[in-house]
């Protein structure tokens, strides 16, 4: 039953429609006024369903045909003032070692052997003016660098020997700004090699951060900013890609220089390219623990551009990572040293929409077997063998399609906090208040589902991560303390910009699959499965969980007590050792 915001008492159906439509369009001007929406929205749906008798709702009992009209307008509103993204939008291509975050309205795009340009991110769509089917010729350069580049594409296939990284300055006619980029040939085979052109930045070691922290007591935020000081940012960039107060990264600048006795900020960046070269040349190996660095790829996998992360040591053994819908691959310190200690390598595929991945074209019911099809092809390319399928939270659906596809790939399934299939309305009724509406939304009333989601995309990319993480875990209290840690609240609200990166299609697809009933595809899996679930779960509750372990004997459940959706975080050991033992069960 839906309960009024505070404050109000109960309204009668119309009122409450009028108000509704009043927070559809509301919306549209304040980001921030998604929240109230859903209240609203939640109270029309309860309603709806309500008015149905029966055990189950007939199919889409909560379409609203009278609000039609004014979702459409809405989202054409939503469309027209939708900020631009604060990714992670950046392909993993290995010629720098900065965080997704870093140079998220910087041009990035790939290049075949033919000079066509065939990926290509938001930002090099609005500064350069990219269209599908742009080619070298449509790039602001003069003739020596395009020749250049020219030549670069022409080499692919041949050896690496001989393809230095061009340096290129592209300056642009309507800002009269210039645009310092590099281009290299990403070694993946002679059939997949694409040259990516992406900002010129500083590579960042890793052991900067422990020279910092013990030769000049930076803290780690202070540390983060001098990265991005090292590679050219202002404080009022800074301040908005950290979503703090520019006066605030003003004072930390401030701090920084005076604990590195510099006295103005070309002097620091001087001193931070120096410290640069010496943590790359004396590895601090020695006593000082250095913070780990995630690999990157860039594949082409069936015709589309697959960024994949990789976690964990270059000899360890495969656990292909499968990210939920707001999760995306980062992992805790604990993850990271336990990946060291288990010898695992977690090969983390983007999936379609997702970060910089390319969308898929085919139809959304196509997506589960199209993805599986996309692991097969990552897995030959990259030479691995046998793995362990990992599915996190949304995950699990894809984890299940990939081991009934190609089960002689695999070693087992592993599940963390994943989804099990809905049976009835029942396992909705368990979820918490904001993930049971969306599902209901996606499950009852799905032509309304891109505008409910259009708004949650505007409200994060306006500054509401944090807003977004409390409505999604303040009824979780086993949840929250554990996503208000620094570590894993960065690592949740950076899931946050690597999902709505691309706009709102990768929810789309995702919420159609996993509100339905995907039995048929468990059935098919007779690969071992170790399901990983919170007892306090807010989203899939561990009696539905256990009801779908029970009388499967390939199906294996590890209870974490008081424990809730974010038990990869807090206790990645479980689902870590239980991929190590499927593969020991192999090898």
């Amino acid at each position: 039953m839906h309960v009024p915001p505070r404050g109000e008492e109960p309204t009668p159906p119309d009122t409450e429609r009028d108000r509704l439509i009043e927070a559809i369009y509301r919306i549209a001007l304040d980001p921030q006024s998604y929240d109230d929406f859903m209240d609203r929205w939640g109270g029309y749906v309860s309603r709806r369903l309500l008015s149905h008798k029966g055990a189950a709702p007939p199919p889409e009992p909560a379409n609203a045909p009278e609000l039609d009209p004014h979702f459409a307008i809405a989202t054409q509103l939503l469309d027209q003032t939708m900020p631009p993204p604060v990714p992670p939008d950046a392909p993993g291509d290995g010629l720098d070692a900065n965080s997704d975050s870093d140079n998220c309205a910087a041009p990035r795009f790939l290049i075949d052997s033919v000079g066509r340009i065939v990926w290509y991110n938001t930002a090099s769509e609005r500064l350069l003016g990219l269209r599908r089917g742009a080619t070298l010729d449509d790039l602001p350069l003069e003739p020596g660098p395009l020749a250049a580049l020219r030549r670069m594409a022409a080499r692919m296939g041949a050896s690496a020997e001989g393809r230095p990284p061009l340096a290129l300055v592209m300056p642009l006619a309507q800002s009269g700004e210039v645009l310092h980029m590099q281009a290299g040939v990403i070694p993946d085979g002679a059939e997949n090699e694409v040259i990516v052109v992406a900002p010129l930045a500083a590579r960042w070691p890793a052991a900067m951060a422990a020279l910092l922290r013990d030769d000049f007591g930076l803290t780690r935020s202070e540390t983060e900013i001098c990265e991005w000081i090292a590679n050219g940012h202002s404080a009022a960039q800074i301040a908005g890609a950290r979503d703090s107060a520019l006066a605030t990264v003003r004072t930390q600048i401030k701090r920084i220089m005076a604990k590195m006795r510099t006295t103005a900020q070309p002097e620091l960046v001087r001193l931070l390219h120096l410290l640069m070269r010496l943590a790359e040349t004396h590895r601090y190996a020695d006593g000082i623990a250095t913070a780990p660095e995630t690999a990157r790829r860039y594949l082409r996998v069936n015709g589309r551009a697959m960024p994949v992360n990789l976690h964990g040591p270059e000899d360890g053994a495969p656990v292909i990572f499968l990210h939920g819908m707001l999760d995306g691959t980062d992992i805790t310190q604990e993850a990271h040293r336990l990946l060291d200690t288990l010898k695992l390598r977690l090969v983390c595929p983007v999936r379609p929409f997702f970060g910089a991945a390319e969308g898929d074209p085919g139809p959304p019911e196509g997506a589960l077997a199209r993805m599986a099809s996309d692991i097969a092809q990552l897995m030959r390319q990259m030479g691995l063998g046998r793995a362990v399928l990992m599915g996190h939270m949304a995950g699990a659906l894809y984890a299940f399609a990939a081991a009934a596809e190609t089960p002689e790939r695999f070693a087992g399934v592993v599940n963390v906090a994943g989804g099990v299939p809905i049976l009835g309305p029942g396992q909705f009724a368990s979820m918490a208040p904001r993930q049971r509406l969306v599902a209901y939304t996606a499950r009852y009333s799905p032509a309304v589902l891109p505008f409910v989601l259009r708004a949650g995309v505007r409200q994060l990319r306006s500054g509401g991560e944090r807003r977004f993480l409390l409505s999604l875990y303040q009824d979780a209290p086993a949840d929250l303390p554990v996503a208000l840690r620094p570590e894993v609240q960065a690592i949740l609200r950076g899931g946050y910009r690597f999902s709505v990166a691309q706009g709102h299609r990768a929810f789309e697809i995702d919420s159609h699959h996993v509100v339905q009933d995907w039995t048929e595809i468990v059935e098919r899996v007779a690969l071992p499965v170790q399901l990983v679930h919170g007892t306090e779960d807010p989203v899939v509750s561990i009696a539905s969980v256990r009801a779908f372990a029970d009388g499967r004997a390939n199906c294996e459940l590890i209870e974490a007590p008081e424990t809730g959706q974010l038990v990869f975080y807090k206790t990645p050991g479980l689902a870590l050792r239980a991929a190590r033992e499927l593969l020991d069960g192999v090898e």
